[in-house]
């Protein structure tokens, strides 16, 4: 009995410190994938874009693969870096980074099937703006795609839904892709529109508001155009990346 005893214990030791190394390596995967994010966002915010660097692609991407907290850490982190590397000509345009965070965030969200903290968020913030003097000076339609992009949150949760009770289906996995992303890119846009009305940043740039409407008014062409290529860009590389990663045992997707 007591010899049983002795081999017990050392089994359930070995099994411990197995499991302990196990979860160090998974760790470690993770802060490597994260910095691995980071990396491509600093690298594709050298690339111009029609307006912005080609770094909004990575926002779906982030909170997609490294989920609400680890894709906020590398948008975060990724645009805080990629603006040190190369800062925007104007400086307060640099402020407007955070915007790239909070998008991931909105991704990771999403696909932790947690919209309707992304659809409080977006009705929030537009509440915010429409409670605002602004909003009486610049054409409300402009927003038209962050209006779109609230109404998808909706379907997009359910779609999002879907693929988690099948996540082999690649065509559900296309579509979850296709509606986080261009949830999550419009969540930029509508926290850009904060920042510059709310937050008063159109005075640091020095426009006047009667300045305002013209600027509203070639965002509601411009703005729509990024999240049609973020979308495409998003489903063509995120399903290969999401289908590895499902097949992947050493990493517990999404991180966080």
């Amino acid at each position: 009995m007591h010899k049983s005893y002795k081999i017990n214990f050392f089994a359930v030791s070995n099994m411990r410190e197995t499991l302990l190394a196990f979860k160090d390596v998974k760790k470690t995967s993770y802060v490597e994938l994260v910095a691995a994010l980071v990396a491509l966002h600093v690298i594709l915010r050298f690339i111009p874009g029609p307006w912005r660097t080609m770094s909004i692609l990575m926002e779906p991407l982030e909170g997609i693969i490294a989920g609400p907290a680890g894709g906020f850490l590398a948008g975060l982190l990724g645009s805080l870096i990629g603006r040190i590397a190369k800062p925007d000509a104007i400086f307060v345009e640099n402020l407007f980074g955070v915007g790239e965070a909070i998008g991931a965030l909105g991704a990771g969200l999403m696909f932790k099937k947690k919209g309707m903290y992304v659809l409080g968020a977006y009705v929030g913030l537009l509440a915010i703006f429409l409670l605002h003097p602004l909003a009486r000076v610049v054409p409300l339609w402009t927003l038209w795609d962050i209006y779109l992009a609230l109404l998808a949150t909706v379907p997009g949760t359910f779609v999002v839904r879907k693929y988690w009770e099948n996540t082999s289906n690649a065509k559900m996995m296309m579509l979850a892709v296709a509606f986080t992303a261009f949830i999550c890119v419009e969540l930029d846009t509508l926290v850009r529109v904060f920042l510059l009305t709310v937050c008063g940043l159109y005075q640091i740039y020095g426009l006047t508001v009667e300045a305002l409407p013209a600027i509203f008014i070639l965002g509601a062409f411009q703005t729509p155009i990024e999240a049609l290529y973020t979308v495409a860009i998003a489903a063509i590389v995120g399903v290969p990346v999401l289908s590895t990663l499902q097949k992947s045992k050493l990493l517990r997707w999404p991180l966080t």
